[in-house]
């Protein structure tokens, strides 16, 4: 398996009052069509200070189209307001394409709403080799 850094960029949301730009950094592992990762970000809520959240997946990407890469992942994710800080599970379908150095791919991460709870996210994040 090989294992990468993993730095996250950007959350797109469905609604607003949520924080576009959220830092973070983390690893990215592939072994063909399976991927895993875990790391750390600054959550998007604007609702609180920008408190740190952590996240760990795991997913598989059997699709291809050329070099994109589609699947779903599943994981966890923790340090917002809404579940009290609480660590509560998420599934998304996410895209990889492959970069030149000193990226190694870009990911599209599509999260669908929980209702009540959190709103449809997009997150745009990238994996680097040196």
């Amino acid at each position: 398996m090989d294992c990468l850094p993993h730095i996250l960029a950007l959350a797109l949301h469905s609604q607003g009052g949520f924080n576009t730009f959220v830092p973070g950094a983390g690893l990215f592992c592939r072994d063909d069509v399976y991927i895993a990762g875990a790391g750390a970000y600054a959550n998007s809520e604007k609702a609180v200070e920008r408190k740190v959240s952590q996240y760990a997946f795991g997913g598989w990407q059997p699709l291809t189209l050329g070099d994109l890469r589609a699947g779903a992942m599943v994981g966890l994710v923790n340090g917002y307001s809404y579940n009290s800080g609480k660590t509560i599970p998420m599934a998304a379908a996410v895209l990889s394409y492959p970069l030149p150095r000193p990226f190694a791919e870009a990911h599209l991460t599509v999260i669908p709403p929980v209702r009540g709870v959190t709103p449809a996210v997009a997150q745009l994040s990238f994996t680097l080799r040196f």
